[in-house]
């Protein structure tokens, strides 16, 4: 797997494995009753595939309801040595419901001791919470200099909250922000500033759930015939030349091979701008629903 390097030093895989697809709520909530074996047979399973395929980069957060489990994979993967923990990029974050506690250094040890590390490669404030998340950050930046994380970042950002920290004078910016992010939404203007100021990005939904107007698009699927190559991979390869890190999320073997078949291409000048005139600013997930007040 590639690596990315964030403005502070640290590597970071160029793709990310997400799990909030192991959220055992939302799980529930669409009828889907797994139990917490069955759950974590999923999740192991799909992880040592991952890791032996060559995905190093994990990504959950505190409210996909899932850090116990993958604790208990992680311990495993460790014991039985099929990875070492240096080899792995973790990442959890907080979610608006601890932000309101507003002791950022007691969640950080709440998620090591469910995530059975002894440190976190990156650390995030799941949204920027109207009224907590400046204060909060404040309390990132102090606890990133301790060395507990390696990274420090904020997801489901807007152009305006980064200029708010930059404002409040606060010690670290983000190194990376995490947003939704994919050819129907391409976060141009995020992006333009995410460059100018080193902090890379990562998108999440990074082939739009592959909801049917996606899968029927003419030019994605124009791109697929001519470069033999699926309509994920047009997207992930998207993401990818213009120094994105995109974030998939699956338990089955076949599309976690088909997420990171995509070094052995590279789409034109030409094709890479019909993907990104795509762009209807579509939101699959919207801030009034996960954020309040946002």
């Amino acid at each position: 797997m590639q690596k990315r390097i964030l403005n502070n030093g640290i590597e970071i895989p160029s793709i990310m494995l997400g799990t909030s697809i192991c959220d055992r709520q939302s799980l529930s909530r669409f009828g889907n009753h797994v139990s917490d074996k069955l759950l974590f047979k999923q999740m192991t399973d799909g992880l040592i595939y991952a890791v032996r395929n060559g995905v190093t980069g994990i990504d959950t957060g505190r409210d996909y309801n899932n850090e116990p489990i993958l604790g208990k994979i992680f311990n495993d993967l460790f014991k039985n040595h099929i990875v070492k923990r240096e080899e792995l990029f973790i990442t959890t974050k907080v979610g608006n419901g601890q932000q309101r506690f507003c002791d950022m250094e007691k969640e950080l040890d709440i998620s090591l001791k469910s995530l059975k590390l002894d440190y976190l490669d990156l650390w995030m404030l799941h949204w920027p919470l109207p009224d907590f998340y400046i204060d909060n950050w404040k309390q990132f930046c102090k606890i990133y200099k301790s060395g507990k994380v390696k990274a420090i970042g904020i997801a489901n950002v807007r152009e305006r909250h980064l200029l708010e920290l930059e404002q409040a004078d606060v010690e670290v910016m983000p190194q990376i922000i995490q947003v939704e992010c994919h050819p129907f939404r391409t976060v141009e203007g995020l992006r333009k500033l995410c460059n100018e100021k080193n902090i890379q990005l990562e998108a999440y939904t990074a082939n739009c759930a592959m909801l049917p107007f996606v899968r029927e698009n003419v030019v994605l699927s124009e791109l697929a015939k001519k470069y033999r190559k699926s309509l994920t991979q047009i997207i992930m390869r998207w993401h990818l030349q213009q120094g994105v890190i995109p974030i998939f999320s699956s338990n089955n073997p076949n599309h976690i091979s088909e997420n990171i078949d995509v070094f052995d291409f590279e789409l034109t000048e030409d094709d890479m701008k019909r993907i990104f005139d795509l762009n209807i600013d579509y939101k699959y997930h919207p801030e009034s629903v996960n954020c309040p007040g946002y």
